[in-house]
């Protein structure tokens, strides 16, 4: 993650996406006193993620990501992910669309 500059990563196992592993989950994994040489990936992670899909708009996106309280949503089409979307992408969609509100809960 730090090698990427990314504050989370999908979690795959032969193309099927099992979990989020975040920078929170990294936190959480190190208030608990775990080494990270020592810490495995299934512990930590946030398993069954919720995803945004291809035909969601960004409004809903938002919706989601305030409901289930992240940053970051994996972008699904079908089984295949296919991307990352970020609060900021919102934030930035919605200033360009001249929307308010979007993120305001």
């Amino acid at each position: 993650m730090r090698e990427h500059g990314v504050s989370c990563v999908p979690v795959m196992v032969d193309g099927k996406m099992l979990g989020m592993l975040t920078e929170r989950d990294l936190v959480e994994a190190a208030a608990n006193g775990v080494r990270p040489g020592m810490a495995q990936v299934r512990d930590y992670m946030s398993d069954e993620p919720v995803s945004a899909t291809l035909d969601d708009d960004c409004a809903v996106a938002g919706m989601k990501m305030l409901t289930i309280g992240c940053r970051h949503l994996p972008v699904t089409d079908g089984d295949n992910l296919v991307g990352m979307i970020s609060a900021r992408d919102v934030y930035l969609a919605s200033v360009r669309s001249g929307s308010e509100g979007v993120l305001v809960s």
